[in-house]
C-alpha cells in the first residue's frame, strides 16, 4: 500500500482518541478579525505531552497539522526529544509572534492561532479568557 492510500503510520495522524479531552474553545470561522482563533487550556505544563491530543480537537477545521510554532518551556522541549518522531514540526516562535499564542499550521495551509492559558491559571480566569478569545463573552 502507498504512503497515501493505506492506514496511517504508528503515532502519524489522525492520531489516536485523545486520552483527556483538550480544554480549547475556538471562534466560528470567518468571524470577526481578531488576532487569535481561539484558546487552549492546556492541562499541565508540559504542552508537547498533550500536543497529539490538541492535534487531534483541532483536525476537522486545520485538517492534517504540519507545523505548530510556540515559544515552548524547557519541560517540553525535553519531552519532544524523547517522542517518536511524528510528523508535525515544532519549532519556536515565529517572527512578530505574540508572546503565549501558538500558531499551527495545516498540510493544507490551513492556519490557526491560539492564546494558550498557563495551567496554572484559576478556572475562573481561564474560562473568562477562553471565551474572549473565541467570541464568546
Amino acid at each position: 500500500m502507498s504512503r497515501n492510500t493505506g492506514p496511517p503510520e504508528p503515532d502519524r495522524q489522525p492520531f489516536r482518541t485523545p486520552t483527556r479531552t483538550p480544554r480549547v474553545l475556538l471562534r466560528e470561522p470567518g468571524t470577526g478579525s481578531e488576532r487569535v482563533d481561539g484558546a487552549w487550556w492546556p492541562w499541565t505544563n508540559n504542552l508537547t505531552a498533550e500536543l497529539h491530543d490538541l492535534i487531534s480537537a483541532l483536525t476537522p477545521r486545520l485538517g492534517p497539522t504540519a507545523r505548530v510554532s510556540f515559544d515552548w518551556n524547557t519541560v517540553s522541549l525535553s519531552q519532544r526529544r524523547i517522542d517518536n518522531p511524528d510528523g508535525v514540526e515544532v519549532h519556536g516562535p515565529d517572527a512578530g509572534q505574540p508572546p503565549g499564542t501558538m500558531h499551527l499550521l495545516g498540510t493544507n495551509d490551513a492556519q490557526l492561532t491560539l492564546l494558550v492559558i498557563p495551567a496554572d491559571t484559576p478556572p475562573d480566569q481561564a474560562d473568562d479568557q477562553m471565551r474572549r478569545a473565541s467570541g464568546k463573552s
